[in-house]
């Protein structure tokens, strides 16, 4: 799991947060595993948005009417909320 989920409200315009792990401990989603990409070795925070970035699931839940964030196409309130 990473330190940080940001999960929008649309509602209200704004950025629901919850936080899995102090800021001090590594994100698990970032693990190092031996032989692979070195990941996590610096022991980053890591933030979770709930969202997309794929193209095609964003016409898919566009059609399909359900609300949800297209990372390359985020609204301000969104991005208001992450810079915070």
């Amino acid at each position: 799991a990473p330190n940080l989920t940001a999960k929008p409200d649309f509602k209200n315009k704004r950025m629901v947060w919850y936080q899995h792990f102090d800021f001090d401990t590594s994100a698990r989603a970032l693990v190092n595993r031996a032989g692979g990409v070195e990941t996590n070795t610096l022991h980053v925070c890591q933030v979770e948005v709930v969202g997309t970035c794929d193209p095609g699931t964003h016409a898919k839940w566009t059609r399909a009417g359900y609300a949800h964030l297209y990372m390359p196409d985020l609204p301000d309130w969104a991005i208001r909320d992450l810079g915070e």
